[in-house]
């Protein structure tokens, strides 16, 4: 469950492809700004806030369009969003992501720190991992938290933005799958 290949696939599946069709397309970004303004307001719908989500929703999709719709049909199947990640992100570090990425991991860390703290502590990580997959034990999550964070993230209280760019990069850019990284959305399942 958590080979880069699966990792990617979790990606694509859990954290863009929100319509559940099996590709990206301009819709789940669109979906994605409301979903994600709601989330940022607890559930209160703020226009502005909602023009920002848009305007960096559009960019995410245009960037994901431009570097994996290679057939240019207006989606973004799994296989062309991996050559994409394969292309782009592999082997490279947060600050050399593409810009639209880098404003969409920094948007999700607004989403998973519900409390607005700055930090994702294990109860945010909980709920996070819940809104995706299905747990019928808690220490499973709890499990994988303590395989995330380090004792330096414990000691501060949660994961920090900065800290969670790196994780996130390093979730989709190494292949590595005994990296603390495999562990940023939890207990993993196998994408089919």
């Amino acid at each position: 469950a958590y080979s880069w290949d699966n990792r990617v696939k979790y990606v694509v599946r859990y954290m863009y492809d929100i319509d559940n069709n099996g590709f990206l397309d301009k819709n789940d970004f669109e979906c994605l700004a409301l979903r994600n303004t709601l989330i940022e307001g607890r559930g209160e719908f703020n226009e502005a806030a909602y023009a920002n989500n848009q305007k960096i929703m559009s960019n995410l999709w245009n960037e994901i369009a431009e570097l994996a719709d290679f057939n240019k049909d207006g989606e973004v199947t799994i296989d062309e969003f991996k050559k994409a990640v394969q292309n782009v992100c592999v082997g490279k570090a947060f600050a050399t992501f593409p810009a639209a990425f880098k404003v969409f991991i920094a948007n999700q860390f607004k989403t998973v720190d519900v409390n607005g703290d700055g930090l994702v502590g294990v109860d945010e990580y909980r709920l996070d991992c819940i809104s995706r997959s299905a747990f019928a034990n808690i220490k499973e999550i709890d499990d994988a938290y303590n395989k995330l964070a380090t004792d330096a993230d414990k000691k501060a209280g949660g994961i920090s933005l900065a800290r969670y760019q790196e994780l996130y990069a390093q979730f989709i850019s190494n292949p590595d799958e005994s990296a603390n990284a495999v562990y940023l959305f939890g207990p993993l399942k196998e994408v089919q």
